[in-house]
């Protein structure tokens, strides 16, 4: 059998706690890396909006768990560590293989928002502080024109976080309650404060799925052996 899947006990292991820092820095590098990448390539960026987006309208208290994401990302690994290694390295597997699709995605078939077209500046007269939160968070993801729309990787991680623990015993149920309503209202939120569009939301969740799915079925996680078998022969000579 795998070094792999050997051994299970439940609790959070010291690797899960790495790696969940270590992803939710790595996922950002591979958001950034799709501009990186797209501007090498030089494909002309365009708006993936529908009419319907229009509809849709600015909800600024969203920003709270748009921002949360990142806690909810890095939790991820942290919590699917409870479960078997196999689970584990295949959960990983598929964050690996989601986030460098999406960053492909990215980089040959590049997407911006306008958001000044869009009527994002228009600050209300008494701006609560959620409309100055969102604002600032404009500030901090391209001011006035946004890119890295499609696949939404907030999105993308919100739908592996849920799937590493869905219908998993050894996640206690309200997390896993926790985990799904959590995935909803940052899908929500990608919408409600206009950080993407709905053809973001769309391509991002199916990504994450096939991604997850097919590592589980496929065990894609065992590209991990050989990191196991490595350290655990350094282990071994110390």
């Amino acid at each position: 059998m795998s070094d792999i899947t050997e051994g299970r006990n439940d609790r959070i292991k010291g690797y899960g706690i790495v790696l969940g820092i270590a992803y939710l820095i790595l996922q950002h590098c591979f958001y950034l890396a799709g501009h990186g990448l797209a501007l090498v390539v030089g494909f002309t960026p365009f708006l993936p909006k529908l009419a319907l987006d229009d509809a849709i309208p600015i909800v600024s208290v969203f920003i709270v768990p748009y921002i949360w994401s990142y806690a909810f990302w890095a939790m991820g690994p942290m919590v699917v560590s409870k479960c078997e290694k196999q689970h584990f390295a295949d959960y990983m597997a598929a964050n690996l293989i989601a986030c460098t699709a999406g960053m492909l995605v990215l980089a040959f078939f590049p997407t911006y928002m306008d958001r000044v077209a869009e009527g994002l500046f228009d600050v209300p007269e008494d701006p609560t502080v959620f409309d100055r939160l969102r604002m600032f968070w404009y500030s901090l993801d391209g001011a006035k024109i946004a890119y890295n729309l499609l696949p939404s990787f907030h999105c993308i991680n919100s739908t592996l976080c849920y799937l590493g623990v869905a219908r998993r015993k050894e996640i206690p149920l309200w997390f896993r309650v926790y985990s799904l309503i959590t995935a909803l209202l940052i899908y929500a939120s990608t919408l409600y404060v206009k950080q993407h569009f709905i053809l973001d939301v769309v391509t991002g969740i199916p990504l994450a799925a096939a991604a997850f799915f097919l590592c589980k079925k496929l065990h894609w996680g065992r590209m991990f052996d050989p990191i196991v078998r490595l350290f655990a022969k350094r282990k071994e000579a110390h």
